[in-house]
């Protein structure tokens, strides 16, 4: 298949903790072996679905500018889809995943996300180090008056990637909504066809490098740490993390 303008894909971000009844290796032992498996089985079979992947938080961003932090995250999972289109599962399947949710999942949090290529060199690599900041809006604080706010870091950001050995993509998800969720055994194991009203949650930053070296330059840069620890998100979080592809067919 072609690739196709990133534009121009409908995208997800979805984030999740391991089941508090089991240890998080558990709960990660049957991500990989089992729900992984089901769902690429499943997505393959889709040819709406353009791409599907799947990242271990490892380390968080500390407040020394490095990732000696263990991170309070857990996985987060990247789908692509063609314009318009979603999951689209009929209802056995989904009943069937939230079955398997509660065998490893909770607090699931799922975004639509408009994705903007801020900084892009990837010519064909194929292996990089990823890592994915979360930034949520200040309460009280209009999406107009926070775009502007992160419209000029990122600016920053672009200026200083460009200046950057080995960082290969830098991109931002600007969030458009978060898809509701419900219980089961545990909080946010059921989505829910409808979006929450509203969501304190910005954007997310994506950042791509061939190698941690390099990354570990860049966040040690003065420009890069005054935009990652600045305090109008109070504080934007930000992890290291093992991406896999399950599918991607750009």
């Amino acid at each position: 298949m072609a690739r196709r303008p990133e534009e121009t894909l409908d995208k997800t971000v979805s984030h999740f903790l391991p089941l508090s009844a089991v240890t998080a290796e558990e709960a990660d032992r049957h991500y990989e072996r089992v729900h992984t498996r089901f769902a690429r089985q499943l997505l393959r079979q889709r040819a709406h679905v353009v791409s599907y992947h799947t990242a271990r938080a490892v380390a968080q961003y500390d407040a020394a500018g490095g990732w000696a932090q263990r991170p309070r995250a857990f996985r987060f999972i990247v789908l692509r889809f063609l314009p318009g289109r979603g999951l689209e599962l009929p209802e056995e399947l989904r009943a069937a995943i939230v079955e398997d949710h509660r065998a490893f999942l909770r607090e699931l949090r799922p975004f639509r996300v408009r994705e903007e290529v801020l900084f892009d060199r990837l010519r064909g690599q194929t292996a990089l180090e990823k890592y994915v900041f979360e930034l949520d809006r200040p309460e009280g604080v209009s999406r107009g008056a926070a775009d502007a706010h992160l419209s000029a870091r990122l600016r920053t950001l672009t200026d200083e990637a460009a200046a950057t050995f080995g960082l290969r993509q830098l991109l931002v998800d600007h969030v458009l909504s978060e898809g509701a969720t419900e219980a089961v055994d545990e909080p946010g194991q059921r989505s829910l066809p409808h979006a929450l009203a509203d969501t304190p949650r910005q954007a997310f930053l994506e950042l791509y490098f061939d190698h941690r070296e390099w990354a570990e330059e860049f966040f040690a840069r003065a420009a890069v740490r005054a935009v990652l620890q600045d305090r109008y998100w109070q504080p934007i979080r930000g992890y290291r993390v093992v991406e896999k592809c399950g599918l991607d067919r750009r």
